[in-house]
């Protein structure tokens, strides 16, 4: 195997809610883009070990490593143990909040824009240590045309590099051998902001400072406490390293074009903001205790929307860019080879100009939760209720695209369900008086029992689509928001199982099996919830274990694991997959420590278990929930940016 061919699980995630890189085992960032999450690509070496461009920092003589995060944060140790010694690596982003936030607010966030690599001698005399950096911008299009600056560090387009370690020119790359000494630390510093400020050890030592305390500092505010406080809060980390902080976006992924099926073409471009997860973020990081980040992608969803309405465009896409520059056009990479030869690589997304029914629901679904947990739905937020249910109202009978976002449109069950769902919930958040709201519920479960039941008596079971015997895990949804009644929810559920279970995975439907698509991780999350509404929680909680073994080393999930042989596939780290680890880990503690929540449909268990979590009255509640942030009060001085 190529080292191009690195398994996902490998890697590690380093990021600053801006953009991400991905570090392998041997010290090497094999992709990074920049500005941002959805800029190009400036090391690819993911999806191209030749062409992609990387940056390495190792032994030169043989080692074996040791990994992983520093406690709960986002700073990620390797180390290098050789017959010479032992050299610790420490990778980090600098983050920090903005001079002037209160001692709450983790989502107002300072421009740091530095990715930082620190090397130590932990043993030995000295250890001969070599870097690389291979940039290769805008998707392996070009070289890092680099400049020697007079500060003595080095310049391209974009960003600047200044190390302590002598690099010099090697061709179009910068590299630098030395050897790594008792009582010194050196440092390699990526600077990608708009005016690169030339450091030394002390300032490198200021950012680590800063970093190690803003990720201790919202650690206070996560108020999980329970037998998966490690997997939750490693979780929760993740979560927030896929958000965008400048406008409170969130990514689905930090990468593009890793595949759903090895060697083959389903290569799609996650770095983009889904609405469908909307409402999924909100439930789940209110839940935690993270009303910041939840509330900062609602903002963003409702802004976008009403920015869309303005200019006449229809009221919601199914995905948004990230920011002003974002491009969503599907382009293919035909330089690229992909990861495990997965062509094409791909960037941008086709499913930007679909029409997916449930996208509309889940705007209304999130806007619910907000409003449970004491958020204002105001001016712009009732105009967009009204403009979504009366879109709602008009189109859904019309065939869609399907959570799946399938080419051909169809009359997809999960849709309707998830229409009548957010409908029934609707009439709380604004006067819809003048919108036949309770007729258009009744019409839908009318049309949903009459064509997607397929059997008799005890056999009678959901279907993906009307008129269909198709078997698909979104069937599973029809249960957990209230829709489908004991009987019909278990049998569908069993009738899944047996079409598209192994072991505690679960495959979507059997056409993406049957292509080689492996075991997709949401829909073993909705089994495992399904199971807690049935009152199944012994079977729910062995699911529960099994698939929190499927974390790799670092806590992580992608979107896919193939059962047998346990490999990633697809984007990774996949936002969807942790969503629902941490939902599912919530619902099953919930059922168990207090069992008459367990039939609850899913937004019942949210107003359970979520108190007031947006505005004054959410500080004084965060504080009794978890009152380590009282020190913040105090104390938050210290991960705040000082340059």
């Amino acid at each position: 195997m190529m080292p191009t061919d690195r398994p996902i699980e490998e890697y590690a995630l380093l990021g600053d809610c801006v953009t991400a890189a991905l570090l392998n085992a041997d010290g090497g960032i094999d992709w990074l883009c920049l500005p941002a999450f959805d800029g190009p690509s400036f090391f690819g070496a993911l999806l191209d070990r030749e062409r992609g461009g990387d940056f390495t920092i190792h032994p030169t003589v043989p080692y074996r490593v040791e990994r992983g995060y520093l406690g709960d944060t986002a700073l990620f140790c390797t180390r290098f143990l050789t017959h010479a010694g032992t050299v610790q690596l420490t990778d980090f982003f600098v983050t920090g909040r903005r001079r002037g936030t209160r001692g709450y607010d983790f989502t107002t966030l300072a421009p740091t824009r530095k990715l930082v690599r620190l090397v130590e001698l932990e043993s030995g005399a000295a250890v001969p240590m070599e870097m690389l950096v291979r940039a290769r911008p805008d998707y392996g299009r070009t070289s890092a045309d680099w400049k020697r600056t007079v500060t003595g560090g080095f310049a391209c387009e974009g960003a600047a590099f200044f190390t302590d370690t002598g690099a010099a020119w090697r061709q179009h790359d910068l590299a630098s051998e030395w050897n790594a000494e008792p009582g010194k630390r050196y440092f390699a510093v990526l600077d990608y902001g708009e005016n690169p400020e030339v450091p030394d050890l002390a300032a490198v030592r200021r950012w680590h400072k800063v970093t190690t305390k803003f990720w201790e500092h919202w650690n206070y505010f996560n108020h999980y406490r329970g037998s998966h406080q490690r997997t939750i809060r490693r979780s929760a980390v993740t979560l927030k390293l896929l958000t965008y902080a400048p406008t409170g976006a969130f990514v689905a992924a930090p990468t593009a074009s890793l595949p759903e099926v090895a060697g083959g073409d389903k290569n799609w471009d996650y770095r983009y903001a889904w609405v469908r997860d909307t409402s999924l973020f909100i439930n789940t990081l209110f839940r935690l205790g993270y009303s910041g980040e939840a509330t900062a992608f609602l903002e963003f969803a409702v802004r976008e929307s009403m920015k869309r309405t303005e200019a006449g465009a229809d009221v919601l896409p199914v995905l948004f860019g990230i920011r002003g520059e974002s491009k969503t056009e599907p382009q293919e990479l035909s330089h690229l080879a992909g990861w495990r030869a997965s062509r094409p690589v791909q960037i941008g997304n086709r499913a930007a100009d679909q029409f997916q029914l449930d996208n509309y629901a889940h705007i209304l679904e999130a806007l619910y939760f907000f409003k449970a947990t004491g958020g204002k739905i105001d001016d712009d937020k009732r105009k967009l209720v009204r403009l979504v249910a009366a879109e709602l109202v008009k189109r859904w009978r019309e065939p869609d695209n399907g959570v799946w976002e399938e080419v051909d449109k169809a009359q997809f069950t999960y849709g309707k369900v998830v229409a009548w769902a957010a409908l029934m919930r609707a009439a709380t958040l604004a006067d819809l008086a003048d919108l036949p709201i309770e007729e258009t519920c009744a019409d839908i479960r009318s049309e949903v029992l009459a064509r997607a039941v397929r059997g008799a008596g005890d056999e009678q079971h959901m279907v993906a689509r009307f008129d269909s015997d198709a078997v698909d895990a979104s069937c599973l949804i029809t249960f957990l928001n209230g829709f489908s009644a004991l009987p019909l929810a278990r049998a569908t559920r069993e009738r899944i199982e047996r079409a598209l279970a192994s072991g505690p995975f679960v495959y979507r439907n059997p056409k993406l099996k049957e292509a080689g698509e492996s075991a997709f991780l949401l829909c073993m999350f909705w089994r495992i919830n399904h199971l807690v509404k049935e009152g199944e929680q012994a079977r729910a909680e062995e699911l529960l274990e099994e698939v929190c073994e499927m974390q790799n080393a670092f806590g992580l999930l992608a979107e896919e694991i193939a059962p047998e042989s346990r490999t990633f596939l697809g984007n990774f780290p996949q936002a969807f997959s942790h969503l629902g680890l941490i939902g599912s880990i919530l619902n099953v503690e919930q059922a168990r420590a207090n069992p008459a929540c367990a039939t609850l449909a899913d937004h019942e268990k949210f107003t359970q278990s979520v108190g007031v979590t947006v505005g004054w009255r959410a500080v004084l509640a965060g504080f009794l929930r978890a009152p380590r942030t009282l020190r913040l009060l105090f104390h938050s001085g210290g991960s705040k940016w000082k340059g």
